[in-house]
């Protein structure tokens, strides 16, 4: 005989033992016991969740010779032909490929003759969805008035899209995705079936990685069964479906929570030439993540139990880190993972969110300038002042420092050698509003809203500074290399957006205006000595124009002389 799958070898045959889904084998079972029987089902849900194993159930509880009872005999010829699938009056049709009107016509035709050796003809229509429009138009009459003892049951993954005209029709059950306890409990009883041992941390793993589908449970496990001769552990099951272990995990968060970038690209670049598989590792990234969103006081067994094995890394980072940023990474795990799916180097996709990572929980960091507190003798009787960086969350200049930050410390230098008072040194800028200085602590803040609304935008944003704010007008600083970012920014999409932006976090309307910082920072000398250069350059064009003039200006007696002309009275 030839060799079968685990999930057909030990498909239920009976509705208790069905894992799961007990509002709908209840029912059911229910209502063959009383000979309540429709003439159209919809079996609605994921994959994997038990559709067609409850139809070929259904169809042989109807035809079993102990009918009406709650549960196929499974001894008799009905329930041994269509467990077997041999029944003439059992009919599974794919709707994927059969979806066109002939062969729903050829099913009406078909529809019309008795049941050879059953009690009821049942036709199972896998994928109903798949069906055309055409198709299910011609199939309306049929399936709303069926011939007598004619059962059809329509199984699908996506009801939204058959016309409500077919599900009115037939009388619809929901199937639920499975919990991670139903189906270990299914896998511990297929492994004592199999006479195979497994680790409890490997069955929950496999039960977890199964996505709520016992379908896909026992495929791991089969793969699982046949990489390992012995007992399965959790090793094993991680190298062969690609999942990332705890120790990396929990080695990626540490350096994301203590700002380390080396330790985290470098587990990165070995999960991917492992042959790790990325979207396991962003799922349980954001799946520990929005655990860590659960208040400390939530630790009864319960919830350590839908922990799912990341109960050390819960506790161990739990309160680490602001609950604020928690759901902003939370949004930007679940961003990259939709990026990954498409990407062609998913590599580059993953060190880039770890950067974001990094920038989201500990900011963007600039050095700055400092002055020491006593200047040092260098010997030649002369103070010399130090200089030494130190690093600030700010938005990033580009360069060590600004041309105004050397101009104020130039004049300190100049104030502490004049022997000034230490206290009078004008260190500090002038004094700015309240309304600059909350915008300034919720930029970083308003770069991620207007990233939400339009990613080009926040791009063209990132390299400003805010330099002033004034009234209604937020006046932004690039540095000479961001030049095309100053004028993207300024096109009209760009700028009403982050217009609204910035007017919401602030409460007024606003403007903004960008400039390029060197000319920023000439604009004050432009704006007080150009009119006296004007000014100075019209009065010296005046006197040369006059001077030229008199130069090229001819004397009457020369032009009498040059015409040989006279000079004659008026009469």
């Amino acid at each position: 005989m030839a060799y079968l799958s685990l999930y057909r070898r030990h498909r239920p045959l009976t509705f208790t033992e069905m894992t799961g889904q007990e509002h709908i084998t209840r029912t059911l079972s229910n209502a063959v016991k009383s000979g309540r029987i429709a003439h159209a089902y919809l079996f609605c849900g994921p994959r994997g969740t038990g559709k067609t194993t409850v139809a070929k159930i259904l169809a042989r509880s109807v035809n079993c010779d102990n009918y009406p009872s709650s549960e196929p005999c499974g001894s008799c010829s009905a329930c041994n032909n269509i467990a077997a699938g041999i029944s003439m009056d059992v009919i599974e049709m794919d709707a994927a490929s059969n979806r066109g009107i002939d062969e729903i016509r050829e099913l009406r035709e078909r529809t019309r003759y008795a049941s050879s050796e059953t009690r009821y003809k049942v036709y199972i229509i896998d994928e109903a969805h798949m069906l055309t429009a055409e198709a299910c138009n011609a199939f309306l009459k049929t399936l709303e008035e069926p011939p007598q003892n004619v059962i059809f049951i329509l199984a699908t993954t996506d009801p939204s899209r058959l016309p409500s005209t077919i599900v009115s029709r037939c009388q619809r059950f929901n199937f639920r995705l499975l919990t991670v306890d139903q189906i270990c409990q299914r896998i511990e009883y297929i492994l004592e079936q199999e006479n195979r041992r497994s680790d409890l941390d490997a069955i929950r793993l496999m039960a977890r990685l199964a996505d709520g589908s016992l379908r896909d449970a026992l495929g791991i496990l089969e793969q699982c069964s046949s990489y390992s001769e012995d007992q399965i552990s959790s090793e094993q099951v991680r190298a062969v479906t690609g999942a990332t272990g705890t120790e990396a995990l929990e080695g990626l968060i540490k350096a994301a929570v203590e700002n380390d970038p080396d330790k985290g690209l470098e587990i990165i670049e070995q999960l991917v030439y492992s042959g790790r598989d990325l979207q396991l590792l962003l799922r349980d990234l954001t799946f520990i993540f929005s655990r860590l969103l659960l208040t400390a006081e939530n630790k009864d067994e319960s919830v350590r139990q839908s922990s799912h094995g990341f109960e050390k890394q819960v506790d161990y980072f739990r309160d680490k880190i602001p609950r604020h940023l928690l759901l902003e990474a939370v949004e930007l795990l679940h961003e990259v993972s939709n990026e990954l799916r498409n990407a062609h180097f998913p590599q580059f996709i993953m060190e880039v969110a770890f950067i974001r990572l990094l920038r989201l929980l500990h900011g963007r960091l600039e050095p700055a300038l400092l002055r020491e507190t006593q200047p040092k003798d260098t010997g030649g009787g002369e103070p010399e002042l130090h200089i030494k960086e130190v690093e600030e969350a700010s938005p990033p200049t580009g360069k060590e420092t600004s041309r105004k930050e050397y101009e104020i410390l130039e004049e300190a230098s100049g104030a502490k050698m004049s022997g000034q008072k230490e206290n009078t040194t004008p260190l500090e800028p002038a004094v700015e509003s309240d309304r600059f200085l909350k915008l300034k602590e919720d930029w970083l803040q308003v770069i991620q809203e207007l990233k939400k609304k339009q990613k080009s935008t926040a791009a063209w944003l990132e390299p400003a500074r805010l330099k002033d704010f004034r009234g209604s007008l937020v006046c932004l600083t690039y540095e000479p290399e961001y030049s095309i970012h100053q004028l993207r920014i300024m096109e009209n999409s760009h700028r009403k957006l982050t217009e609204e932006v910035i007017s919401a976090f602030c409460g007024i309307p606003v403007d903004i205006k960008a400039e390029i910082e060197s000319e920023a920072n000439n604009s004050a000398y432009d704006s007080s000595s150009s009119s006296e250069v004007v000014d100075k350059e019209s009065n010296l064009n005046q006197k040369d124009e006059g001077e030229e003039k008199k130069k090229k200006s001819p004397s009457a007696e020369e032009a009498l002389k040059l015409f040989g002309g006279k000079i004659v009275e008026p009469d």
